[in-house]
C-alpha cells in the first residue's frame, strides 16, 4: 500500500513537472483565465451603459417636452431628433438607435407613447423597453392623477438586476470545466505522441495508479483556477458573496474530480493531441449552452430540457451560484451534488476500462 502511494505521488509530481515544462500547457494555466474573466466581466453584460434612442415629437407640447427631458436625462442617449416618421424608422433600421419614440400630435388629449424597438437583439430591446416603462410610470404619477395602480418590484439575490453577477459566477465553473477537460484530455495523447508513454508502462506502476496519477494534477489545477476566479468575482468585480467559502471549495473539488475522468477517457481514445482538442471542443460548447449560464433552461423545449439535465455542468453551476448568490447551505444544495457523484462513479470506471484497453 505504501509503495503504491509512493508511485502515485511520483506520477503526480511527474505530471506537474510535465505541465510546467511544456510551453503550450504552461501558457493556458493562468493567463487565459485572467483574460477570459475580464472579457466576460466587462463584455458579456446585458445591462447597457447607455441606450441610444431616436425621438419624434409631433405634439411639441409642454408635457411632451417634459417627457423628452425625463427620458434624455436618464440612461437614454439621444442619437436622432426626428421631424418625420421616416427618420424615426431609419434610425432604428440602420442600428443608430435601439428604440424609436413617437408622440402623436394629440398627446394632450390622448396621452399615448408609441415605441419601436430593434429586436435583432431581443435582450437589449426588452431591457430598453423596461427602462422606458419605468420612466413613463414616473411621468404618469406626476402628471395624471387618474393613475391608480403602482407596481413595486423587488429583485432577490441580485437587487439591481446586474447580469454580470450571474454570468461571472457561472464562469467560475465554466472555465474550470474547460481547463479540466483540456489538461486531462491532453495527458495521455501528448505522452503517446512524444513517445514517453511506453516508458511509463515499463515502470512498476499499474494502470490504476497511472490513471490516478494523471487525474489528480488537472483536478488540483482546476480547483486553484476556480478559486482564482472566485477572488476576481469577489474582490475585483465586488459581486456580493452570501455563502460559505468551504462549500465553494467542496463543489469545485467534487466537480473537478467528476469531470477529470471524462477528459482522461477522451485522452485514451484519441491518437494525437490534435484529435483530443477536437473531441474536447466538441463537448465544451454544448455543455456551456445547456448549463443555463447564458440562456435559461426554462426557455428550451421540454425534450431539450431533459437533455440539459444530463449535463454535469448544469448541476455544478447551479449549486455554486446558489451558494455564492443566495447563501444556501450544503444541505440545501446536496441534491444537486448527487448527480455529480453518479457521473463520477460512471465515468471513472469507463476511463479505467478505456485506459486498460489502450494499454493492453
Amino acid at each position: 500500500m505504501f509503495k503504491s502511494l509512493l508511485r502515485i505521488f511520483s506520477l503526480i509530481k511527474k505530471e506537474f513537472v510535465a505541465m510546467w515544462m511544456d510551453k503550450g500547457t504552461r501558457k493556458i494555466l493562468i493567463l487565459p483565465i485572467l483574460i477570459q474573466s475580464f472579457i466576460f466581466g466587462y463584455g458579456a453584460s446585458f445591462n447597457p451603459e447607455t441606450i441610444p434612442f431616436a425621438f419624434y415629437d409631433e405634439a411639441q407640447s409642454s408635457k411632451s417636452s417634459e417627457l423628452f427631458h425625463d427620458i434624455n436625462s436618464s440612461l437614454f442617449n439621444l442619437t436622432d431628433y426626428c421631424y418625420d416618421s421616416r427618420c424615426l424608422t431609419d434610425a432604428v433600421s440602420n442600428g443608430n438607435a435601439l428604440i424609436g419614440i413617437y408622440i402623436k400630435s394629440d398627446f394632450e388629449k390622448d396621452p399615448k407613447v408609441f415605441v419601436i424597438a430593434d429586436a435583432r437583439n431581443t435582450t437589449s430591446a426588452n431591457i430598453a423597453i423596461g427602462y422606458l416603462n419605468s420612466i413613463i410610470d414616473t411621468f404618469n404619477s406626476k402628471n395624471y392623477a387618474a393613475l391608480k395602480l403602482n407596481i413595486n418590484t423587488r429583485l432577490r439575490f441580485n437587487e439591481n438586476n446586474i447580469s454580470r453577477f450571474s454570468i461571472m459566477t457561472g464562469m467560475i465553473l465554466a472555465l474550470t470545466f474547460i481547463q479540466v477537460m483540456l489538461l486531462s484530455s491532453l495527458s495521455v495523447s501528448r505522452e503517446r505522441e512524444d513517445g514517453t508513454f511506453d516508458m511509463l508502462l515499463m515502470t512498476p506502476a499499474n494502470p490504476a495508479e497511472i490513471l490516478i496519477g494523471k487525474a489528480v494534477p488537472p483536478a488540483l489545477v482546476a480547483i486553484a483556477q476556480g478559486l482564482m476566479l472566485f477572488a476576481i468575482c469577489r474582490y475585483y468585480f465586488a459581486i456580493p458573496f452570501a455563502g460559505s467559502l468551504l462549500n465553494i471549495v467542496f463543489v469545485l473539488s467534487l466537480f473537478s474530480i467528476s469531470i477529470v475522468s471524462l477528459g482522461l477517457a477522451v485522452s485514451a481514445l484519441a491518437k494525437s493531441p490534435q484529435q483530443s482538442l477536437v473531441f474536447v471542443f466538441t463537448l465544451i460548447l454544448p455543455a456551456i449552452i445547456l448549463s443555463g449560464m447564458l440562456t435559461p433552461i426554462s426557455a428550451m423545449p421540454q425534450w431539450f430540457q431533459f437533455i440539459s439535465k444530463l449535463n454535469p455542468l448544469y448541476y455544478g453551476m447551479t449549486a455554486l451560484q446558489r451558494i455564492y448568490l443566495e447563501g444556501q447551505s450544503f444541505y440545501e444544495i446536496a441534491y444537486l451534488l448527487i448527480p455529480l457523484v453518479l457521473i463520477g462513479a460512471v465515468s471513472m470506471p469507463l476511463a479505467m476500462y478505456l485506459f486498460r484497453h489502450k494499454i493492453d
